[in-house]
C-alpha cells in the first residue's frame, strides 16, 4: 500500500490564501515568559528568591484545609503493627527480607533433593539420571526467578499504598 504523504519526494502543499507560513504555536499564559527565539541567554534568577505563587494564589482556589477528628499515625514496634486492627501499618514489608531468604533456603534444598535423585537414578537408568542431574539447577534458577519477581510484585504493591497514604496524608485529603 502506497501514501502519497510519505513520499520523500513529495512537497507539502503551498498555504492557502490568507493561512501564514508559521506552524501554530498556543500563546503564551498569563506570567508565563515567550519561547526562546535566540540570541543571548535570559539571565538566571537572582539567589534566594522566594518560589513562584502556587495556583491557589492566582486563581482563588485555597487548598484543602485538615479535617477535624483523624489523629496522626504513629510508627509502631513489630506487635503494634501486628495487631493493628486498623492495617494502618503493613508487616509484609517488614518480613520481605525474610522471607525472601526463607524461600531462598528452600528451593536450595529442593534442588539439592533433586540432584540427590539424580544421582541415584545413574546406578539403574543413565540416561534418566543424566537428564535429572541437569534438571536440578534450572529448576533452582526459575524458582528463584519466580520468587524474586512475586516478591518484588508484592512489594510493589505495598510501596505503592505507603506512597499514596503518604500523599494523602502530605494533601489532609480522606
Amino acid at each position: 500500500m502506497f501514501n502519497a504523504a510519505d513520499d520523500p519526494g513529495r512537497r507539502p502543499p503551498s498555504p492557502r490564501q490568507g493561512e501564514s507560513q508559521q506552524p501554530y504555536q498556543n500563546p503564551p499564559y498569563h506570567g508565563e515568559q515567550p519561547p526562546y527565539q535566540g540570541g543571548a541567554y535570559p539571565p538566571p534568577p537572582p539567589p534566594n528568591q522566594p518560589p513562584p505563587p502556587g495556583p491557589w494564589q492566582h486563581s482563588g482556589v485555597h487548598p484543602p484545609s485538615p479535617q477535624p477528628g483523624y489523629a496522626p499515625v504513629r510508627n509502631r514496634g513489630f506487635l503494634g503493627a501486628l495487631f493493628d486492627a486498623n492495617f494502618d501499618q503493613m508487616v509484609t514489608v517488614r518480613l520481605a527480607r525474610t522471607i525472601y531468604a526463607m524461600m531462598l533456603v528452600l528451593v536450595t534444598l529442593f534442588a539439592l533433593v533433586i540432584l540427590w535423585y539424580g544421582l541415584s537414578f545413574l546406578e539403574w537408568n543413565a540416561a534418566l539420571g543424566v537428564m535429572t542431574i541437569f534438571a536440578a539447577p534450572l529448576v533452582w534458577i526459575f524458582d528463584i526467578v519466580v520468587i524474586r519477581v512475586l516478591m518484588e510484585f508484592m512489594i510493589n504493591q505495598f510501596k505503592i499504598t505507603e506512597h499514596l497514604k503518604a500523599l494523602r496524608d502530605r494533601d489532609q485529603v480522606r
